[in-house]
Formats: structure tokens, C-alpha cells, sequence
């Protein structure tokens, strides 16, 4: 099926008037710490700078899970309202901006972030003990023990599997690595030169300290050009890969396919490059929308909310399932205390349990009594023990048109056999 590319960008009065954030006061019972007004959920992301797509499609994600909540009723007969800060994807940034939802918001649960600031977001939200689902791939977290961080998208080091495992199945045999020396871009070095061997494969060269929003890269180019390599693996940011694809055309015209991150599926990044040559040079691989039913009704949603040719933000689906679990986990733990939602998760995730794909089925198996297995537009939502998921990974190439459209799918299965 085709992916979820990043194209609807959210105009202020859109994203102003659906992330207004209530405060509502609360009654405890002995069913729990009840509502008494809209049931809030923060988004924590980076809404500015040159990963500024992220937030734009975690945002989207949560607002297509919002009206899907608030539609078949809301939370405990409340209405979802959600709160947004920006981290500036910088640690420091998102210090006063956890703070800022955690204070103004009352915020039952966070979505995000996405990059290193969860590092810094990690312990707030712990001390807080608010349930916190971050699409992070950071390595750190691998084995984590925090029992307040979820990760509902895989790790980085999957990303670097399926990146591996993409271009091995092209039949590439030699590669180059090419990424900035950004904190983000450092955890995909390992796991793809460790895959790559694993598979059979060589390494040519590695460069993983460039230095970001150079004037020119020919030098480094020129040596990535003189190492032969077959295909090169890369993630920079925007402003960087323009330089760098302008360099590559200098010097021998593009003529070494490149398979990127989610980065550089992002709608700056392939305009940086242009689409022309992303549609001819470049696949980016990033996790993959499922078929079935939790698919349709995320689809389903997208387009009611945004008519119009094009498709959700990649990766919004994650952050649409990390707002439908939490909400269930309110519904399942009949509370809104940070406690209660947490050890409720597992319970609406996980099997076993009846599958249910839509926020309404679910909420009313809950009501019934029934245990519940919530599978997700994102994949199955299952959470190991590091409170981690998997899942499968797409390949995708950019239309001339602006599109990106899948190519190739990496199961679970396949990635969990690659994987050193």
C-alpha cells in the first residue's frame, strides 16, 4: 500500500484552534481520580527548526486520534482536548517545555518527543509519573527501565536493519556511509554497518562527523566517489543535503544510489534536493502504515479531516496510536491518575485479548467487560519488556509529482532475521 508521506502542513488557525487545552478539575472515587471537565494530553515535539516535520505530523496524528475519540464519546464522557510545546528538538529547549504542558495543561499523558530531548524530558515526566509515548529511536532506550517511557515506533536500530536490509535485497554489496555529526543522526552508524556485514556485505567508507550547513562537501565527496561504493546510507538535514546532492552532481553526476532515514523522506529535505533527483537517487526507508482495519479507520479519518489529494505525514500514525492506547488506558483503569493509566497499558495492548482495531469498538469491549487487544494503524502495539515495539518498515521513492510512494515493504519477521 502506499506510505504515509509528509505533505499536510497545519496552517496556525488550524492547529490553534485544535490543540486549545483545558484544564479540567478531577474527583476521586473509588473507581479512581475522575474528570470533571475535558480530559487534556500534551504533544511534545519540535515545531520549529529543520526537524520542524516532525511535529507537524505527530501533531496531525493526534488530532485524527482526537477526533476519533471525541466522536465515539471521549474519555470517561469527557471531550480530548490536546496542548502542544515545542522542544526546538534541542534538550535544553524541551526542559521549560515538558514543564510548560506538565504546569498549564494538566495534561493526563504526553506524546513525543522524537529526537535526544527525550533524555532530558525522560526524568520530568517521571517525577511527574505521567505516562509518556515517545517515536524516538534513540539506541538509549533499547533496554529501558523507566516504567513511564513508552516507544510505540521501533528503535533506531531497527531503522538501520531495515535501511541495511532494503539495500542488500537491491543487491548492493559495497556501501558508504554519509552522515552529520547531529546527535540524532549518530545512532543508525552501528546498527547498519552491523547488519551489512551480517548480510555479507563490505564498507567502503564511513563518515559520520560531517560537519552540518557547509558551503561545500566536495572533499568529502570526492573520497566517498574515490571508495566506489555501491550505494551510500545518509542522513543530514536539509539545508545540508542540498549542498551535498549539489556536490555529488558536480562530480560524478549522482551516479551512486543513496537509501536514507525518515529524514530524508521529509518535505524540506526533498526540497532541498529536489524531487527530480530524490525520484532518481534516493529511497528513504522509515516505518510503514499495516493494511487492515486499524488502517482504513486511520485513512478513513485523514480524509475527512483533510480532503484533497494528499495523504497523512510519515509517521503520523504513531502518534495517532500513541493517543488511542493512552485514551483506552484511561478507559480500561477507570482513572486519570498518571499511575493508573501507566499499569493499564499493557492491559489494552497487548495480548491476549480481543483485537480491536477503532477507538469505539475497543472502548466498548472495555464497557462489556472484555479484555482487549488494540492494533494499531502503526503495527500491533505489542510492548516487550523494555516497553518497546516492532514493527514493519517501508522503502519509499519520491513521485515527480511530490509524492512518496512505497516500493518495498521489511516485514517484522525479515528484520528480526537480519538483525545481528
Amino acid at each position: 500500500m502506499v506510505g504515509t508521506p509528509r505533505r499536510v502542513l497545519l496552517t496556525g488557525s488550524v492547529a490553534f484552534a485544535l490543540v486549545l487545552a483545558a484544564c479540567g478539575s478531577s474527583t476521586s472515587t473509588s473507581g479512581g481520580k475522575q474528570p470533571t471537565g475535558p480530559v487534556s494530553m500534551g504533544v511534545l515535539s519540535c515545531f520549529t527548526g529543520s526537524l520542524a516535520s516532525l511535529g507537524q505530523a505527530m501533531l496531525q496524528g493526534s488530532q485524527m486520534a482526537q477526533k476519533a475519540i471525541n466522536s465515539a464519546g471521549g474519555i470517561l464522557g469527557q471531550q480530548l482536548q490536546l496542548s502542544h510545546a515545542d522542544t526546538q528538538c534541542d534538550e535544553a529547549d524541551s526542559v521549560p517545555a515538558v514543564r510548560q504542558l506538565l504546569a498549564a495543561s494538566n495534561v493526563v499523558g504526553i506524546i513525543g518527543p522524537e529526537t535526544q530531548e527525550i533524555n532530558a524530558v525522560s526524568p520530568i515526566v517521571s517525577a511527574a509519573k505521567i505516562p509518556t509515548q515517545f517515536q524516538g529511536g534513540s539506541t538509549v532506550f533499547d533496554h529501558n527501565t523507566n516504567p513511564y517511557l513508552w516507544r510505540d515506533s521501533p528503535s533506531d536500530s531497527q531503522l538501520g536493519v531495515a535501511m541495511a536490509l532494503y539495500a542488500y535485497q537491491k543487491g548492493y554489496r559495497s556501501a558508504g556511509l554519509l552522515f552529520y555529526s547531529d546527535i540524532a543522526a549518530q545512532t543508525f552508524s552501528d546498527p547498519i554497518t552491523a547488519t551489512w556485514k551480517k548480510l555479507g556485505g563490505t564498507i567502503a567508507i564511513r563518515i559520520t562527523d560531517l560537519a552540518p550547513a557547509q558551503t561545500s562537501y566536495r572533499t568529502q565527496v570526492q573520497n566517498v566517489i574515490n571508495a566506489h561504493p555501491d550505494v551510500i546510507f545518509t542522513q543530514t538535514d536539509a539545508p545540508t543535503a542540498g549542498v551535498l546532492f549539489k556536490n555529488f552532481k558536480e562530480l560524478n553526476n549522482l551516479a551512486i544510489p543513496f537509501v536514507g532515514t525518515d529524514v530524508t523522506g521529509g518535505d524540506d529535505y526533498l526540497k532541498a534536493i529536489t524531487y527530480p533527483v530524490a525520484n532518481a537517487h534516493l529511497i528513504s526507508v522509515y516505518g510503514t502504515s499495516v493494511s487492515g482495519k486499524a488502517a482504513d479507520e486511520f485513512n478513513n479519518i485523514f480524509a475527512a479531516m483533510f480532503p484533497g489529494p494528499n495523504q497523512p505525514l510519515a509517521n503520523a500514525n504513531y502518534a495517532y496510536d500513541s493517543v488511542i492506547s493512552q485514551a483506552l488506558a484511561v478507559d480500561k483503569a477507570n482513572s486519570i491518575a498518571g499511575p493508573d493509566i501507566n499499569a493499564a497499558m499493557i492491559q489494552v495492548t497487548n495480548p491476549p485479548g480481543t483485537a480491536c482495531y477503532t477507538y469505539k469498538t475497543c472502548l466498548d469491549l472495555l464497557k462489556a467487560g472484555t479484555k482487549i487487544n488494540y492494533e494499531g494503524a502503526s503495527g500491533d502495539l505489542n510492548y516487550n519488556k523494555y516497553q518497546n515495539v516492532f514493527g514493519p518498515y517501508g522503502a519509499f521513492q519520491e513521485t515527480l509529482a511530490g509524492q512518496q510512494q512505497q516500493v518495498q515493504v521489511m516485514t517484522a519477521e525479515q528484520l528480526a532475521a537480519a538483525t545481528p
